[in-house]
């Protein structure tokens, strides 16, 4: 092989590897923004759901509170059919 034709396999080379250097960055730039955008969402998720279920939370004391008769005989009632079907097995 010339030394000519060498060269121009070797620019060549060095071009592709430029081409793939770059394409790696780009997909490892576009995994970053996904992790990101993912870990994100996820965030806001479980605020979410953490609000939700501390309101649920504060709703069933308010219950509790105005009616804490059949409060308790529903919780009562609940505990009882628990224990029958724990019982048979």
């Amino acid at each position: 092989m010339s030394g000519t034709n060498f060269r121009a396999v070797n620019g060549e080379a060095e071009r592709a590897g430029q081409s793939i250097n770059q394409a790696a960055s780009a997909a490892g730039a576009a995994v970053r923004d996904a992790a990101d955008s993912a870990r994100d969402y996820a965030a806001d998720m479980n605020r979410r759901v953490s609000k939700r279920a501390d309101q649920a939370v504060h709703d069933l004391a308010d219950r509790v509170e105005e009616q804490p008769i059949t409060s308790l005989l529903i919780a009562g009632g609940v505990g009882l059919l628990a224990g029958l079907l724990l019982a048979r097995r």
